[in-house]
């Protein structure tokens, strides 16, 4: 038998094995995943070496050390500041992987914000496009980004042109705030401002999906949801999916801080749609199915019982009287029967004993008249009323069965005296 102390014992043994093991996992993931989000502004050959007893230490040493330089790939569309293009160009020399030459276009912004902390492949968010700085020139705070094919056909980078105003915003950081939403930088298409007027301190702006990507993006904007515009996370006013347009407005605050208010009518903005939204359409579309097959299974079973209850009202409605014809006709039988049942039948005085056939309620189970002997007559013509009338003694020879008593009769001698009168 185990003890409660022993059964104490081993429930902490367990609960320390979890939570060694869980923390050993933590750490280990961490471990794996820390180099994508940590950039260490030092060279390797200066990187402080670190002992961490548990993930969460490590954590926490991570923020403290390296401060804003402890970024994610991810942004809240709270434009910090509004930058400048220096040059944008396309180049035959671009080195690739294999050391072959390729063509490419590189992009040239300045940001003094964006350059504070800013390291070799950081992530800058330029007017909503998440692009990964390649060169640093930290005396004029000038960083160059690499354009790919894709967010050329994306967005409206083809036009831009050496002097343009643009929004920055470096990668969120670890543990820091969001007064936006989760903005990934990967524009979804364009919209063209077709709507700009006053109201009150606040400035309307009206925009119009572009045809080319308004399979893309109208569905998933809604009124009063997320929006990022040239990567400035912004509330959606109201809706119209048939004219594929939608207004937002901006405070006096917002209106001074980012570059969408400079624009004119006519101009391109970048679009970018709550990414949550695509999460919540890519789950339910391998629902949606089942529920619609569901859906059809159940409205085929309703017409197949109203069908069937229509034909059941109408078959009975021809038959109540011949099932009632029946009904009555068994009942009739059912007491004709049970009148015809003969009763079981009584001991009398003079009937014979049988041993183990005797009913529980004082009836035989088996016709006594079929184990006894009809008395012999006397006499010529005689019968056994006269007998019985005269009152004389008769001797009744009965004979014997194996059911009978072991006296073989009342007097022993197989015979019955029986007494008239």
């Amino acid at each position: 038998m185990i003890t409660r102390t022993a059964k104490s014992a081993m429930a902490v043994m367990v609960a320390a094995s979890f939570v060694i093991s869980a923390t050993s996992f933590a750490s280990t993931s961490i471990s794996a995943f820390t180099p994508s989000l940590i950039r260490y502004p030092l060279s390797s050959s200066s990187s402080p070496s670190f002992k961490f007893n548990n993930a969460a230490t490590m954590a926490t040493a991570a923020t403290a050390i390296l401060g804003k330089n402890t970024a994610l790939a991810m942004f809240t569309g709270i434009v910090e500041e509004i930058g400048t293009v220096i040059n944008m160009q396309e180049r035959n020399d671009m080195t690739l992987w294999d050391g072959t030459k390729g063509k490419g276009t590189e992009l040239t912004v300045r940001g003094d914000v964006a350059m504070e902390g800013a390291y070799l492949g950081c992530s800058i968010c330029v007017s909503g496009v998440c692009l990964t700085a390649t060169v640093l020139d930290t005396m004029q705070n000038h960083f160059t980004v690499g354009l790919a094919p894709e967010t050329l056909d994306k967005t409206y980078f083809k036009s831009l042109c050496p002097g343009q105003a643009v929004n920055l915003e470096r990668a969120s950081e670890i543990g820091g705030r969001n007064s936006g939403h989760f903005v990934q930088g990967h524009v979804d298409g364009t919209g063209t401002i077709v709507d700009k007027r006053i109201d009150g301190d606040s400035l309307r702006i009206t925009i119009q999906v572009d045809d080319e990507f308004a399979d893309d993006i109208v569905r998933y904007v809604v009124p009063k949801g997320f929006i990022a515009i040239d990567g400035t996370s912004l509330t959606v006013v109201d809706v119209d999916p048939v004219s594929r347009t939608f207004t937002f407005m901006l405070v006096e605050y917002t209106q001074k801080k980012i570059i969408i208010p400079q624009k004119s009518i006519g101009e391109k903005v970048n679009l970018e749609v709550d990414v949550l939204g695509k999460y919540s359409e890519t789950a339910l579309s391998s629902l949606l199915p089942r529920l619609e097959a569901l859906e059809a299974k159940v409205e085929s079973l309703e017409r197949q019982l109203s069908s069937n209850a229509g034909k059941s009202v109408s078959e009975n409605g021809g038959n109540n009287k011949q099932q009632s014809m029946r009904s009555s006709s068994s009942s009739s039988s059912t007491v004709a029967a049970t009148k015809s049942q003969k009763p079981k039948q009584l001991i009398t005085e003079g009937t014979p004993t049988f041993k183990d056939n005797i009913g529980d309620q004082g009836g035989l189970t088996v016709d006594p008249n079929t184990y006894m002997v009809r008395p012999e007559r006397r006499g010529s013509g005689s019968s056994n009323d006269d007998d019985e009338k005269n009152g004389s003694v008769r001797r009744v020879n009965l004979t014997p069965d194996p059911k009978m008593d072991e006296n073989r009769g009342i007097n022993g001698d197989g015979f019955v005296t029986i007494s008239g009168g």
